[in-house]
């Protein structure tokens, strides 16, 4: 090995796409291919043994990595390691994907982050650019990655990124155009930490821009009315609660648009998605669209033919009076605690999966006041009832799966009628695959309810 060589970090969707861009560009390429543990996919680590790539795994070789030029990195490796730092004392550059990604592309950038609404905020920011007739590509945390796009991005173009905090640590020149940040709660603290490490990484979006660039950002989120003083682009808020001089509101059924020349209207009697958190997902596309040029009538125009995210407060399904919604994709308490207060009247919820290190007593009093009953679910149950316990024994559930889940629910409900929300407040990977498979499980639960309901009525 010598310092010719690149190395890519972990064989999942990312590194195999770096993987790809690097042979097409030079096919004679000294690579490097570093996973933790061994590759189960024969087949394809086969494919790219045939091409030259050498392959490494396990801590005893990591430090042979020291001896190549530059690193790419895969969201899941933590570059503040300790191991790391041989690399970087041995000369290696060590970057994340998108870094490397972002040197080869000569689009536009709208990026964004938050612990909460990327992905509905991106693909609700792609529909309307597409509905507006701009060229535009979707990438990053959502999707493919952003390197096994960039060779069919043309020149000028728009991207819409999606980043988490892990693509953004070991950026060095990354800079969007537009980057908006939507929020920043407490989450992925098993990696993390302390809040503190967490947010520096959110900020690290805006730290690249230029005085003619842009930042969309919550003017209700107090982490990002303090950090906004460490970008340079010029800023616009949003805000469901407040007017802003310079942002995004909403009034009555509108929203109103202030970028600094006169105030615009957009309505939103037609919004198709519910809660207040998905009003702020779309005043910040609204901001992010009207920035790169679509006028506020293209947008009122797309608005209403956006249909939401699978797994984000998703319709599951009605049986009789009792309506489930599927908020998989709700894994850290945050955001949790958003779908539990966007529903009036009765209501069950399914809480539980595996523990990111939060915080679930803040759900406490939300709970107290909107939900009959709490069901706990998972790895996290005996903590999310100690957690909870103020809520007293008859209200907190114990279950054993998702089944079981959907029919104490329906069960409670039928009567009155009613809602039974899944929003687990965790990760899946304790008994799901992901949140998808936890999602696509409720779902399948609630129709098969639904037949058997159906057969004895």
């Amino acid at each position: 090995m010598n310092k010719k060589a690149v190395a890519v970090l972990g064989f999942g969707k990312t590194g195999q796409a770096v993987l790809e861009f690097l042979l097409a560009k030079d096919p004679r390429a000294s690579l490097i291919l570093f996973n933790d543990g061994e590759i189960s996919d024969r087949e394809r680590r086969e494919y790219f043994a045939q091409r030259g790539v050498r392959f490494l795994s396990g801590a005893g070789s990591f430090a042979e990595l020291a001896r190549c030029r530059r690193v790419i990195m895969s969201p899941g490796f933590d570059g503040k390691h300790p191991r790391f730092e041989a690399l970087r004392r041995g000369g290696a550059e060590v970057i994340s994907e998108i870094e490397y990604a972002f040197r080869q592309v000569k689009a536009r950038i709208i990026a964004v982050s938050g612990s909460n609404g990327k992905s509905t905020t991106v693909s609700l920011i792609q529909h309307l650019l597409q509905a507006g007739g701009r060229k535009s590509r979707l990438a990053g945390n959502i999707g493919m990655p952003l390197i096994a796009e960039v060779e069919t991005i043309a020149a000028g173009s728009l991207v819409v990124l999606e980043l988490s905090s892990f693509q953004l640590e070991e950026i060095v020149t990354f800079r969007p155009e537009v980057a908006v940040l939507l929020n920043i709660t407490p989450d992925h603290l098993d990696r993390y930490p302390s809040m503190a490490e967490y947010t520096a990484a959110k900020f690290r979006l805006f730290e690249n821009q230029k005085p003619s660039d842009c930042m969309v950002l919550n003017a209700d989120d107090p982490l990002l009315r303090n950090g906004a003083k460490m970008g340079r682009g010029k800023a616009y808020w949003f805000s469901a609660s407040r007017v802003q001089a310079r942002g995004a509101y909403v009034k009555d059924h509108d929203l109103v648009l202030n970028m600094g020349q006169a105030q615009e209207t957009i309505s939103l009697r037609h919004n198709p998605l519910r809660g207040v958190h998905n009003l702020e997902n779309i005043m910040a596309a609204a901001l992010a669209c009207r920035e790169v040029g679509l006028a506020a009538a293209e947008i009122e125009s797309a608005l209403g033919g956006f249909r939401g995210l699978p797994h984000r407060m998703e319709e599951a399904g009605k049986i009789g009076r009792v309506e489930f919604i599927n908020d998989s994709k709700a894994t850290n308490v945050d955001a949790a605690l958003k779908s539990i207060t966007s529903i009036d009247g009765n209501l069950v919820v399914i809480l539980g999966g595996k523990d990111k290190g939060s915080d679930f007593s803040v759900l406490e009093r939300p709970l107290r006041e909107r939900a009959r009953r709490v069901l706990l679910l998972g790895q996290a149950a005996p903590l999310l009832a100690a957690q909870l316990s103020g809520l007293g024994k008859e209200r907190l559930i114990q279950v054993e799966d998702l089944e079981e889940a959907v029919a104490q629910g329906y069960e409670l409900l039928a009567p009155s009628g009613g809602v039974v929300l899944l929003a687990p407040a965790c990760a899946s990977f304790d008994m799901f695959s992901n949140f998808e498979h936890r999602g696509d499980v409720f779902k399948q639960e609630v129709l098969r309810l639904r037949l058997r309901v159906g057969k004895n009525g």
